[in-house]
């Protein structure tokens, strides 16, 4: 079954009682944070989740697994629960989360297309209600090939059978600007994939067979790593790798901004 999943599916599944609804929205618009957000109007039956806390460490993508263990199991939440993640609608704390999700060894996790932007619109019930929940026990099964180092990003670009994408804008990849960073450029090798891409003008997933077209120059059997700047817009990459079909995804969370840290690390500019 597809990751992404449409408001009209989300609906069918309200009254699933094996599956879990986590809202992982961030501060937008009128909210400060997400859980005002949450608190204003949600999915019937979500539970909210601070992604920021409990999705990414300190200074760290990754976060401290056995609280995220522990705050899933205080949830209610067992290692074989099916989960669909919602986000305000630009899915990039959805992606992160599933991401993690992917990182702890759990499925199957769903993301909201839209999120929960697109479920208001259509006209759907929310409600301000917080759902009764039994805590449990969760038990993590990592899975951690998927999250690759700066040494192994470099041992695998050294082979034939291994890509490094890049999912920042191009106009930051080729180095002609960078808002953020001391130098301008990408890693050595690497190809450029933005991220919103895998997007319609819309802001919803494009999808699997269009995917499978944005995608068409890489190869299925290839060790392809995922990265941006520190992590984040490579989620989004990862999770429409996984739905176009590869198998082989990891991610470089360390991404650019850890790369240029080293002087001795070259960095490339496109004309």
């Amino acid at each position: 079954m597809s990751i992404i999943i449409d408001e009209l599916e989300l609906r069918k599944k309200l009254d699933d009682k094996e599956i879990v609804i986590l809202d992982v929205r961030t501060k937008y618009d009128d909210f400060e944070t997400g859980e005002a957000a949450y608190k204003h109007s949600h999915v019937p039956g979500a539970l909210y989740v601070d992604v920021n806390t409990y999705f990414k460490g300190t200074n760290t993508f990754l976060p401290d697994i056995d609280m995220l263990a522990k705050k899933l199991g205080d949830l209610g939440i067992r290692d074989d629960t099916s989960i669909v993640l919602y986000d305000q609608g630009n899915h990039r704390a959805a992606t992160k989360a599933w991401v993690v999700f992917n990182y702890i060894g759990h499925e199957p996790v769903y993301i909201l297309n839209g999120g929960f932007k697109a479920w208001a619109e259509a006209g759907n019930e929310v409600t301000t209600e917080t759902p009764a929940f039994s805590p449990t026990i969760y038990h993590v099964k990592r899975n951690e090939d998927i999250v690759v180092s700066i040494d192994q990003v470099k041992a695998s670009l050294e082979t034939e059978n291994a890509m490094l994408i890049d999912s920042r804008s191009y106009d930051r990849y080729s180095g002609k600007v960078e808002p953020k960073y001391k130098k301008a450029g990408h890693i050595p090798g690497a190809k450029n994939y933005h991220s919103k891409r895998v997007m319609s003008e819309k802001g919803l997933w494009k999808t699997t067979e269009e995917l499978r077209c944005h995608f068409k120059d890489l190869q299925q059997d290839e060790e392809i790593m995922v990265s941006c700047g520190s992590g984040n817009s490579a989620c989004i990459n990862f999770v429409a790798l996984i739905e176009a079909g590869f198998k082989e995804v990891k991610i470089y969370p360390g991404g650019f901004s850890e790369w240029i840290k080293d002087d001795h690390n070259e960095v490339e500019k496109t004309d």
